[in-house]
């Protein structure tokens, strides 16, 4: 189009011909150019910036996190678990003497969940995970016929409470369960007991 409107002005004068074609081509680059480019780098520097900030403000909001924590423990030293019985000696007659003298096997137990596996627990007490513990028995003692003598472990027992979280980024607490309990046995202590 510019091309026709030069040659149909180059009838009227050469000169006038080049200063309006001049004219145009300068309009060209000056008016219909210059609005077009800067309109293509102002989008692009409009849309650029945005985009990582809004990936970044996507990737924030879906970023939920979770975790849980045991909170509130305390241990009690020395606890007998009589729910808990590792050996037993039943007298058969009158005036008979009951005698342990075994290895056996304690239980360990460790109130998990809440979003806390056992292990994880056990961590948080400083304490094995393993579920049983060996406990060398030794203990006699006069029993009565049918009456027995029966042992029981000796250890630690913890009381404790596990908080679920919720982090989106913000920390805040989701919840808190009841009171939970684990024991861990000593492998040398027991308690025996005539009943």
């Amino acid at each position: 189009m510019n091309l026709r409107s030069t040659i149909r002005i180059a009838g009227v004068g050469g000169a006038l011909a080049l200063a309006i074609t001049g004219g145009a081509t300068t309009a060209y680059a000056s008016d219909s150019g210059p609005e077009r480019g800067a309109d293509r780098p102002s989008a692009v520097t409009a849309t650029q910036p945005s985009q990582p900030s809004q990936q970044g403000d996507v990737a924030t909001r879906g970023a939920v996190g979770r975790y849980s924590k045991v909170i509130k423990k305390t241990a009690t030293k020395n606890y007998t678990n009589t729910k808990n019985e590792i050996a037993r000696c039943t007298a058969q007659s009158a005036g008979m003497t009951c005698t342990i003298n075994k290895t056996a096997s304690a239980t360990r137990t460790i109130d998990a969940g809440f979003g806390l596996s056992r292990g994880a627990v056990a961590g948080s007490l400083n304490i094995s995970s393993s579920k049983t513990q060996s406990v060398s028995v030794t203990c006699s003692a006069p029993v009565k016929k049918g009456k027995s003598l029966v042992a029981y472990p000796i250890g630690t027992r913890y009381k404790y409470k596990i908080e679920k979280h919720i982090t989106t980024p913000l920390d805040y607490v989701a919840g808190t369960s009841g009171w939970k309990y684990a024991f861990n046995p000593s492998a040398a202590k027991v308690s025996c007991k005539v009943k």
